[in-house]
């Protein structure tokens, strides 16, 4: 007895005209180069940007209870009161802007850069000799993203730990970049490169 096909219906039109889009529609083009390392950047700007936004508040205690230990003695919480009983809840966002916009450019040459030089570590090596050292193709990926992505993040953290530390120091994120580049010059954005380097 022979095999019949199987049956290219399945019993309701809606289903039987979506599995022909897909059929029709193909396999999906496969991303490179510019496409392929935008949509790693993207997310990892997103992704950096979100997290570390909504972590401003924790930032802005933390950074309070280390230049002022005898005010800020309390703990977390009690910082946060603290906070909130002197300067008013909206202290709590101090920084916001910078932190915001530094960790979309950090997030986004940290995730793409990774991607970028773990496939230019393959295309150099080979693909047998980069699997056999994976690790140490990984470990020099993350470097060289790392490096390139605190490059882009130091002004902009810099700018935002001298809003926390002197809240009547500039009124955000432009008057506070404006305000250092014209008092101290441009070097002062990178002062903190070594110690935000080791700590990334």
């Amino acid at each position: 007895m022979a095999s019949s096909a199987p049956p290219t219906s399945t019993g309701s039109t809606k289903l039987d005209a979506m599995k022909q889009n897909v059929l029709a529609a193909g396999e999906p083009a496969k991303l490179s180069g510019f496409q392929l390392y935008s949509r790693f950047a993207f997310a990892g700007a997103v992704c950096c940007s979100v997290t570390h936004g909504a972590l401003t508040p924790v930032d802005v205690v933390k950074t309070r209870m280390q230049l002022d230990p005898v005010t800020y003695n309390n703990g977390m919480i009690g910082g946060f009161r603290k906070v909130i009983a002197n300067e008013g809840a909206g202290a709590l966002m101090t920084g916001f802007g910078p932190t915001a916009a530094g960790y979309f450019l950090q997030g986004a040459f940290k995730f793409g850069g990774y991607e970028l030089f773990k496939q230019q570590a393959i295309n150099m090596l080979g693909y047998e000799t980069a699997a056999n050292n994976r690790t140490a193709v990984y470990l020099g990926a993350a470097a060289c993203a790392e490096f390139f992505a605190d490059i882009a993040l130091c002004p902009l953290e810099a700018t935002r730990i001298r809003l926390v530390a002197e809240p009547t120091f500039a009124t955000g994120l432009v008057s506070g970049m404006g305000k250092i580049a014209s008092q101290e010059g441009l070097g002062a954005f990178y002062s903190g490169f070594g110690p935000i380097l080791f700590k990334q």
